[in-house]
């Protein structure tokens, strides 16, 4: 069973969003390809917020040197 189902777009994506490059870490990639169906963008701008807003909750820093376990 997919965690997050996805059949919507992007609305006002000019508006709204910015075309970037960047590398998404593997496991995270097979995460979203297993437990996800429908827009892969909006999954994933999704779960960014999702952790955005964790981390902003949070008190204390975060200091990330690899993504290694």
């Amino acid at each position: 069973m997919k965690k997050i189902i996805a059949p919507g777009r992007l609305k006002n994506r000019d508006e709204d969003t910015k075309l970037t490059s960047i590398y998404i870490d593997k496991k995270s990639l097979k995460w979203i390809e297993e437990n996800s169906t429908g827009n892969k963008q909006l999954i994933f701008n999704y779960l960014l917020k999702k952790g955005i807003e964790h981390i902003s909750s949070e008190e204390s820093v975060v200091i990330i040197e690899s993504l290694e376990d």
